[in-house]
Formats: structure tokens, C-alpha cells, sequence
């Protein structure tokens, strides 16, 4: 069959290294820094895939952020480096992919206010409106994703939660 796809060849290196080759980061958006997780199969076969450490804490993300909002009027939004993990305590598990907006901001890796935001694309599907505080979740120097708070008005308090929501998370990872 003239369709049917071929592996591409690459040899291991004196320290075990295989170079994944260009075409499968592309395809499969893999950057510099992605943690990729192995995994040997019975039958002599290995699978690698992207690794999402905020996927491992979801759960304990959304409850987290179910009991930081109690009372409080706010939309809080937890991310990894793709897609958004919850909003509000409720885990999005559609493959809502990030904003190239969302993405140019954490990779700045610092807090950024935002005000009078009008339609900003958060995700595909999911635009914010009023004012926002985007924090990266940082670990040893890894951007592992980020923490939105969107308000009609920022306060001192939710300053505060987005803070320390952010502080946990990369405390978190770094344990």
C-alpha cells in the first residue's frame, strides 16, 4: 500500500538517547522541555507520550479551587501548558486547546494584570471578559501551566488566591 505510513530509523547514542524526529514533534506538538513519559509494552514495543504533570493533579486541582472560591465572585481557571484542567472546581476534560495569547503569556513566566479585556481568548471556546490575573505555575525553573482569576474587580484577596494557588502548585512539583 502506497498510503500506509513508515517508521523513520534513528539510532541510540552511547547514552541511550533517541532524537525524536522532527515531523513527530510537529505532529504531535512536542517542544523543547516536554516531559515525555515511557512506557515498555509486552511485546518488545515502547510507547512514549506527552506527559502532563497537572493532568496527575486535576482532582486536586478542582477541589482546591471549589473551596478557594467559596464566596468569592470569580471564575478561576487552572492550565497546563496546552489546555485548561479546570474552571471553577469543575475539571474540563475536553481538549480545549490554549490560546496563542493564553500561551505568549505564560511564556513570559511572570504575573500579568489585564484590564478592560473584551472577548480574550482564553482557550478554543473560552473568552474572558473584565479584569484577569495570569500567574505561571513554575517548578524548578519549568513552566508547568497557570493559574487564571478573572473578576470584574481585582482585589487585594484575589491577588492573593492566585498567588498562593500558584505557590502550592509549584511546591507541589517540586516535593
Amino acid at each position: 500500500m502506497a498510503d500506509e505510513k513508515k517508521g523513520m530509523l534513528r539510532h541510540v547514542d552511547v547514552l541511550g538517547r533517541v532524537v525524536i524526529p522532527r515531523e513527530v514533534r510537529k505532529a504531535l506538538h512536542i517542544n523543547y522541555g516536554d516531559l515525555m513519559e515511557f512506557c515498555a509494552c509486552s511485546n518488545q514495543q515502547v510507547v512514549i507520550r506527552k506527559f502532563h504533570l497537572m493532568d496527575e493533579i486535576a482532582e486536586l486541582a478542582s477541589s482546591l479551587v471549589r473551596v478557594v472560591r467559596l464566596g468569592r465572585d470569580c471564575d478561576i481557571y487552572v492550565l497546563d501548558t496546552e489546555k485548561v484542567v479546570c474552571k471553577n472546581g469543575e475539571r474540563i476534560t475536553l481538549k480545549n486547546k490554549l490560546s496563542n495569547e493564553m500561551l505568549d503569556a505564560l511564556q513570559k513566566r511572570s504575573e500579568q494584570t489585564l484590564q478592560n479585556l473584551t472577548d480574550f481568548t482564553l482557550s478554543e471556546g473560552e473568552k474572558i471578559n473584565g479584569e484577569a490575573i495570569i500567574r505561571p505555575i513554575l517548578s524548578g525553573g519549568d513552566l508547568l501551566g497557570g493559574v487564571v482569576v478573572v473578576s470584574n474587580e481585582l482585589t487585594d484577596d484575589l491577588c492573593a488566591v492566585s498567588q498562593e494557588l500558584t505557590n502550592f502548585f509549584g511546591t507541589y512539583f517540586n516535593e
